[in-house]
């Protein structure tokens, strides 16, 4: 038997295949962390394992009570995913408006689903937030928790810099669509601290519904980003944003297509808005030789907007 062969140890959970996803030098100067590989199908799922435990470990999360947050979509399926392995019961406020396939997920995985509001997470979020108050009930409040950056910067940032650390390279710059903006910040605090303390930061956001840059709220089709309002962890740590990149939904869409069609990479949307935002950010700074993005979540997620 090859001495190269590497399985991971038998384990007792699923939470326990979270992380360790692979960096993926996507075109030259692009490397992309494959997160659509996690066991929920998103980068959420680091997130939703990191405050559902964090709050068990803080006595805010005990047996038997009830979890409940607003999600667009993937912090849903994520929150459920780590709900259903744990044993609790599972609340999950979503608009209508998105993809019916992430409903399902988290229906799939025990959660209740409920409808709140139109494709803006503002009124879910509220009341995620009051539900979570009462007796018996926990929100992760992920739009706002600070923990959501401390996971970011203690758990995903030094799993990408033990990936590179043999291999001569420099991240130059990070680029990441803003949900919660706990992925951008969280990171790019890693990587200033512990590798590059020049790297430029940059936000991506949809061209129809520019909030982070103009305030401007509308619709758009990439969803998992831009949820309606300026989510206050980004608001926070505005100052460590460069700028913000806008890249049209159809655009994005194309691009995602293409990443399944031709690297065999299935993601949804917003990783099709990273690749097109890091392809700018080198064409418009050529300073700028290596930069880090996400894909962000799966395909499965998505394929009754993308190939129906």
């Amino acid at each position: 038997m090859s001495d190269s062969l590497f399985a991971p140890p038998l384990s007792n959970s699923i939470l326990n295949a979270i992380g360790n996803t692979p960096l993926i030098e996507i075109e030259p100067g692009v490397l992309a962390k494959a997160e659509y590989l996690n066991p929920s199908g998103s980068v959420k799922a680091r997130m939703a394992k990191y405050l559902i435990e964090r709050a068990e470990s803080e006595g805010l999360l005990k047996p038997g009570m009830t979890i409940v947050e607003s999600t667009s979509g993937n912090t849903g399926n994520a929150m459920s995913l780590v709900a259903a392995a744990k044993g609790y019961k599972m609340i999950v406020l979503i608009p209508e408006g998105y993809t019916s396939e992430r409903t399902l997920i988290s229906k799939g995985l025990g959660a209740d689903v409920r409808h709140i509001g139109v494709f803006h997470v503002n009124e879910a979020k509220d009341m995620a937030i009051e539900m979570g108050k009462q007796d018996g009930f926990f929100c992760p409040a992920q739009f706002d928790n600070e923990w959501n950056v401390d996971e970011n910067r203690e758990w995903f940032g030094p799993e990408i810099l033990q990936q590179i650390k043999d291999q001569n390279i420099t991240i130059d710059a990070i680029v990441q669509g803003v949900g919660t903006g706990g992925t951008l910040i969280g990171v790019a605090q890693a990587l200033k601290e512990h590798h590059n303390p020049n790297l430029k930061v940059f936000a991506v956001e949809p061209s129809e519904s520019p909030t982070l840059s103009q305030g401007v709220v509308d619709m758009h089709k990439i969803e998992g980003i831009n949820d309606g309002f300026v989510p206050s962890i980004y608001e926070r740590h505005r100052n460590l944003v460069d700028d913000v990149i806008l890249v049209n939904s159809d655009d994005a869409i194309q691009a995602c297509k293409d990443l399944t069609a031709q690297k065999a990479l299935f993601v949804g949307p917003s990783s099709g808005a990273n690749l097109l935002a890091a392809r700018r950010i080198k064409e418009e700074h050529p300073e700028v030789k290596t930069v880090l993005t996400f894909l962000c979540d799966s395909g499965f997620k998505y394929l009754s907007l993308l190939y129906a």
